[in-house]
């Protein structure tokens, strides 16, 4: 037999189980492991059944998970959830151990007067993959779901997750539940990729704000966080934010996403506050919110920005593409600027659609900007730069004003009624 492990597993047999049998008969060493150390426990998964939990979705597995998640944090060893359903009625702490979840569901039935985050997870080198999340919360507040709050940490991984927050507030319009949300200080490596966020009102968050008064350079919440990559994610129901007033953050990267309303109301589907060296680019964004925010919002942008190949759609009467540069509640000094916005495709809901925008930079001192090559149409005003940019090469339709800011010329761009 010339594969005697994956043919004890197909029939039946658990990876451990398997390598234990094969191993018992060899007296050679396999590859580089000596033979019989594949019976011993550094070897042997670290499952939730070994526990205690059943995973059959109905009886209640949250003792057994915690137990799991205590004893592999011990043993400085990664969980496997052998992808099967896991009913929990209160928090699970994940923290310091990846989750290899192999298609597992874990089925969360909370109340946030009670438990107000449902998994705790986050550490250097830690991963969280191939889980689906489903949230419940019969609670009036809002409540944490997937919450990341560690500190001074380096190569967090969250991938090929399904977060569904199946609750909505009184409003019925917003979810209460967060889907991932993150709160930690001195991050170094973030990867957020190829989820799926559903119903969830801040589907993958991550900020750092404590009350509007706080300075950022006097008194910051804690250490800088850098490096941050959130792409190929799709949210339906959900949004996409960074929020850090109160620590600085910088090279942060958001590509490839697709943000859409179904039921929900998304005011903010794409936030990105506070941040340097920065590039948002081939995101799909729909807003179907009435405000003065934009449905690809940035504020108090500094250093690197670039804005580029994203289609925004807005359907409610709001901004398409709004950057702004003045220091909020942040209170940071005034920063340079040298920001790209280029080939982007901006939908409006209408020219009728009173004080609409598709591309708006509101703010003095938004300078060395240049606003190229991007098709605009369906607003009351197309462009609105408050002060000097280079708006040139953009397609111009269906817009009462097409370029708005006395500063700003309108020659060479191409304008239709």
């Amino acid at each position: 037999m010339r594969y005697p492990i994956l043919s004890a597993i197909a029939a039946g047999a658990s990876i451990s189980v398997a390598m234990a049998t094969y191993a018992s008969s060899q007296s050679e060493p396999i590859g580089m492991f000596r033979a019989d150390s594949l019976v011993n426990s550094e070897f042997t998964l670290m499952t939730p059944m070994r526990f205690g939990a059943l995973g059959d979705g109905s009886n209640d597995d949250t003792a057994a998970l915690n137990r799991m998640y205590a004893a592999a944090r011990k043993a400085h060893q990664s969980v496997f959830l052998r992808g099967r359903e896991y009913h929990v009625t209160g928090q699970i702490d994940a923290r310091g151990v990846s989750t290899l979840g192999e298609g597992a569901t874990l089925s969360f039935a909370l109340n946030s007067s009670k438990t107000p985050m449902a998994f705790f997870w986050g550490g250097t080198d830690s991963f969280v993959t191939e889980v689906n999340f489903q949230l419940s919360n019969s609670g009036a507040a809002a409540m944490q779901g997937v919450l990341n709050s560690v500190n001074d940490v380096t190569n967090q991984r969250f991938y090929r997750n399904r977060v569904v927050c199946a609750a909505t507030d009184k409003s019925g319009v917003k979810s209460n539940i967060y889907g991932l949300w993150m709160t930690g200080t001195g991050l170094d490596g973030v990867s957020i990729s190829d989820n799926r966020f559903e119903n969830c009102t801040y589907g993958a968050q991550i900020n750092n704000q404590n009350g509007m008064s706080q300075s950022v350079r006097t008194n910051p919440l804690g250490k800088p966080s850098s490096h941050i990559n959130i792409s190929n994610n799709t949210f339906i129901d959900a949004t996409l934010g960074i929020n850090t007033p109160h620590i600085f953050v910088s090279d942060v990267v958001i590509a490839d996403n697709t943000i859409e309303p179904k039921n929900l109301r998304l005011d903010l589907p794409l936030n990105v506050a506070h941040v340097s060296r920065l590039s948002i680019s081939g995101n799909v964004v729909t807003s179907n919110a009435s405000s003065a925010n934009g449905t690809l919002h940035v504020e108090d942008a500094s250093g690197a920005v670039t804005i580029t190949g994203n289609v925004i759609t807005v359907k409610g009467k709001n901004n398409g593409i709004e950057v702004g540069v003045r220091p909020s509640v942040s209170h940071d000094v005034e920063q340079s600027n040298r920001m790209t916005i280029t080939g982007n495709h901006v939908a409006g809901p209408g020219a009728d659609a009173v004080e609409t925008v598709g591309i708006l930079l509101p703010d003095r001192g938004t300078v060395n900007t240049t606003i190229s090559g991007n098709y605009v149409a369906n607003f009351a005003r197309c462009v609105d730069s408050v002060d000097v940019s280079n708006i040139s090469g953009n397609t111009l339709a269906h817009c009462v004003t097409p370029i708005a800011g006395a500063k700003s010329p309108l020659y060479p761009n191409m304008v239709s009624e």
